[in-house]
């Protein structure tokens, strides 16, 4: 028999020619394999953006820390800074702060700082993340919120 195997379903149909069962059975196992394919890809890509979704908000978490941490600095500063004012008449510069007793720390550092009498500027860096906060007060500040820190993480 050379001809195409009909089947009792396609019998009575006209122009009708079953699909062999070898073939038929092929063109299944394919068609799972390339389910079982896509299936595995849009995993794996699920999988790829939860990775990356994480370590993302484990370093905006270590950041926001930093910056708690650096603004609460900058606040004792400021309380500093506001004494030494009342008892001298003007602002001190870092080294001053630091001969009084004021100490950061010990994962933060100064970039920069100066003090004039009617102004004083300090710019801190946390060493663990690399977030750097700079905060200035002036003659007539009413507290340590006046002026808000400007923070910046490394690389934005």
């Amino acid at each position: 028999m050379t001809g195409p195997v009909r089947t009792k379903a396609a019998a009575g149909v006209p122009g009708r020619v079953p699909i062999r069962p070898s073939l038929a059975k092929k063109q299944a196992t394919k068609s799972q394999q390339d389910g079982q394919i896509v299936t595995s890809v849009i995993i794996a890509f699920v999988l790829v953006i939860l990775v990356v979704a994480s370590v993302s908000v484990r370093g905006s978490m270590r950041a926001n820390k930093s910056v708690a941490a650096v603004t609460g600095t900058l606040k004792t500063v400021h309380a500093r800074q506001s004494t030494f004012r009342l008892l001298n008449q003007r602002f001190a510069t870092w080294s001053e702060l630091e001969a009084r007793g004021m100490r950061l720390p010990v994962d933060q550092a100064v970039v920069k700082s100066n003090a004039s009498a009617s102004h004083w500027f300090v710019s801190l860096r946390d060493s663990a993340t690399g977030v750097i906060c700079d905060k200035t007060g002036e003659l007539f500040d009413e507290g340590p919120n006046d002026h808000q820190p400007v923070c910046r993480e490394p690389g934005k």
